[in-house]
């Protein structure tokens, strides 16, 4: 049976949760998780938070889900210390360095790879399960034939959200957030900058903004797939919504939800409706809708107060055995087992023979069976009664609260891990002279005479790039997420083996894995989210382009054995969408993949698809050129978009000469880094 996992970003929501029906929660403390902008957890109520789920059966997974600093790793010993403590039930990770961390410091905890990882082929979960990762959660944009695929060939428990908010981007691979104000995503502070107003050029002016996805009706399907875990979203939002979609799931499960619950469910938060898009591989203009003024008014204090008194009290959810003994000559005994815990107690009392009449059975029975209020309930009840005794009501509601406290106790006493020492790092390291990375998207952007110590181009012009440059200093790029199009790449991959070619960049821990399994050297490019020490020395990788959201002073303290290396210009992709936002103008077949979006101040982002994804780029290139010496990397990479080779030439020339930019251009992130 899959269970039903339901956000928590509030202790009520806690309550919303275990008393609607859900069989886990996911949470998280103050720091190193995605939704830092809920209401979360203080060290006190997550403990307590950890109790009451765990008396009710109801398991909590941890979110530590962003990517961590150097600078931080104190601070994140100290929380994986404390969540210990309070024996939680999974972390869920983003941070590969994160990953190695954790298990070197509790080494039993189970692992969840986060959405945040881009798990979306067979490939990276498999990749992912070969790191230690116990459960994966698969990205929203797979459809249903992908992910039955994923569930046939590995046996790693999968996740799949089931209802809740769709980002446009893919999770972990957005840049717009750090780029438009320092706010990152990757690090749980994403301002959403995306259900902002863009256009493509047709009518709609969100173009960036989706529907909540929602997969209700189809989970008895996903249940007979063998999905372990339906998700579902919404740490940011009431605790009314907690309750009002585990419910839904609930009833989905049962058979019984309808119409009528789809409604209620959109009254309490949706925008303009419900997509299963992407599930259904109905991709296109449908999707797209925006938070209108009737969203917001939908949920009356009616609608909200019939949710809220889901869980205004305790739910009988546990069912548990209850065993009583009561004999002359001997103190009273309630025994009551649950979860596979037991708690035992002994009256104070002895009972007495009869004056006039004797307790019954069914009498003993009836006051211990009165478990309202508790959480549990009598699944099955045995007495041991001699006959001709009495004992009063009281004495045996007594040692019924009594037995129940010391089953909660027993039910919410913390589990204990075995405890390891932080993992090691190897000394700082650069080369003695820095390289020169070029990057093209099209073979035909690269200028004639380029100087350079490696060239990157596509895979998908493997055969162009060999013959005009041989191998010994080529690099073919895979695409940074290939939806459905596995074997297209293992294709690819295979053909550049055979040409000759030693080295691949990849954006994936999927292509990472493929490319590996094949014998490549390989560059771990941009989509990779390197963003610390321990994340280099993590990564399966022989060099590594470091995340765009470092700061120049991260990158210099880094300590690692490979070489890593910064982007110094470059229109840089800010999101990548299986779902291209050109649709709300076109559709494909009226399409020369590529276009562009504007926003409400009339800037214009180039939007190019590639491999069955769209990209969006930066209108102001990053420009570092005649700021090189800040960045202390072993190779600078000028990453070439949307240029022609004559714009590539010209920038090419002031990179040369460390020339000031003769045009718009930002200098990133590299000042002061994300928050």
């Amino acid at each position: 049976m899959a269970e039903i996992l339901a956000p928590a970003g509030s202790p009520e929501s806690v309550f919303a949760a275990v008393r609607s029906g859900a069989d886990a929660v996911y949470l998280a403390g103050e720091q190193f998780n995605a939704r830092r902008n809920a209401a979360n957890f203080t060290a006190a109520a997550l403990q307590e938070s950890v109790a009451y789920c765990h008396a009710h059966g109801v398991k909590v997974y941890h979110a530590l889900n962003t990517l961590v600093k150097d600078s931080e790793i104190g601070a994140l010993k100290e929380e994986i210390e404390r969540i210990l403590t309070f024996g939680e039930d999974a972390l869920i990770l983003q941070d590969l360095g994160v990953a190695e961390i954790v298990k070197s410091l509790a080494p039993e905890m189970p692992l969840h790879a986060s959405t945040q990882l881009s798990a979306h082929s067979l490939a990276g979960v498999q990749a992912l399960e070969a790191a230690g990762f116990r459960r994966v959660v698969l990205a929203r944009e797979l459809s249903r034939e992908e992910i039955a695929y994923i569930r046939r060939h590995t046996a790693v428990e999968l996740e799949v959200f089931v209802h809740g908010a769709l980002c446009m981007c893919v999770s972990g691979q957005c840049l717009m957030s750090a780029f438009f104000g320092a706010r990152s995503g990757n690090r749980g502070l994403c301002a959403q900058p995306c259900r902002l107003p863009f256009s493509a050029g047709g009518k709609n002016r969100h173009d960036l903004s989706l529907k909540d996805n929602s997969l209700l009706h189809y989970l008895p399907e996903l249940q007979e797939m063998g999905i372990d875990s339906f998700k579902i979203e919404g740490r940011m939002k009431r605790p009314e919504y907690v309750a009002a979609s585990v419910s839904a799931c609930t009833r989905a499960l049962a058979g019984t939800y309808d119409s009528a619950d789809e409604q209620q469910l959109k009254q309490i938060f949706s925008r303009q409706g419900f997509t299963d898009g992407y599930y259904t591989a109905t991709r296109g203009k449908a999707m797209f809708g925006a938070r209108t003024k009737e969203d917001v008014t939908a949920a009356d204090a009616k609608l909200l107060g019939s949710f809220a008194a889901l869980y205004a009290k305790e739910t009988p959810r546990v069912p548990c055995e209850i065993v009583c003994s009561m004999t002359a000559g001997a103190y009273p005994t309630v025994r009551l087992s649950a979860l596979g815990k037991t708690a035992a107690v002994t009256g104070s009392k002895m009972p007495e023979p009869a004056l006039h009449r004797a307790l019954t059975k069914e009498e003993v029975a009836d006051r211990l069976q009165k478990l309202g209020g508790t959480g549990f309930y009598a699944a099955d009840t045995r007495v041991d009664l001699q006959e001709g005794l009495m004992l009063s009501a009281g004495e045996i509601n007594s040692l019924r609260r009594e037995a129940v406290a010391a089953l909660q106790q027993a039910l919410s006493a913390p589990k204990e891990y075995k405890k390891g020492d932080m993992p090691g790092l190897p000394p700082a390291h650069r080369c003695s002279k820095k390289q020169v990375y070029l990057r093209f998207a099209d073979i035909a952007q690269v200028p004639q005479g380029a100087a350079f110590d490696t060239i990157i181009l596509p895979i998908e012009q493997a055969k162009e790039a060999v013959e005009a440059f041989g191998t010994e200093a080529l690099i073919l790029e895979t695409p940074r997420v290939f939806f459905g199009l596995e074997e297209k790449l293992v294709s690819l991959l295979d053909t550049a083996k055979a040409l000759g070619v030693t080295t691949v960049s990849v954006g994936n821990i999927g292509a990472l894995y493929l490319a590996k399994q094949r014998g490549f050297r390989v560059l771990a490019g941009l989509g990779s989210n390197i963003f610390n020490s321990y994340a280099c020395e993590a990564v399966d990788a022989d060099s590594i382009l470091l995340s765009p959201e470092m700061s120049a002073a991260q990158i210099a303290a880094l300590h690692t054995s490979k070489p890593v290396g910064a982007i110094v210009y470059g229109h840089l992709p800010l999101m990548i969408s299986r779902n291209c936002p050109l649709h709300n103008a076109h559709d494909c077949a009226h399409c020369d993949k590529n276009g562009f979006i504007t926003d409400r101040k009339g800037e214009r982002f180039e939007v190019r698809c590639r491999f069955g994804a769209s990209e969006i780029f930066n209108p102001h290139a990053l420009y570092m050129a005649d700021k090189e010496e800040s960045l202390q990397s072993d190779f600078s990479l000028l990453y070439f978009t949307t240029e022609d080779s004559a714009q590539a030439a010209h920038i090419l020339k002031l990179y040369a000469s460390k020339s000031p930019a003769d045009f718009a251009f930002t200098r990133g992130l590299y000042a002061k880094g994300v928050l």
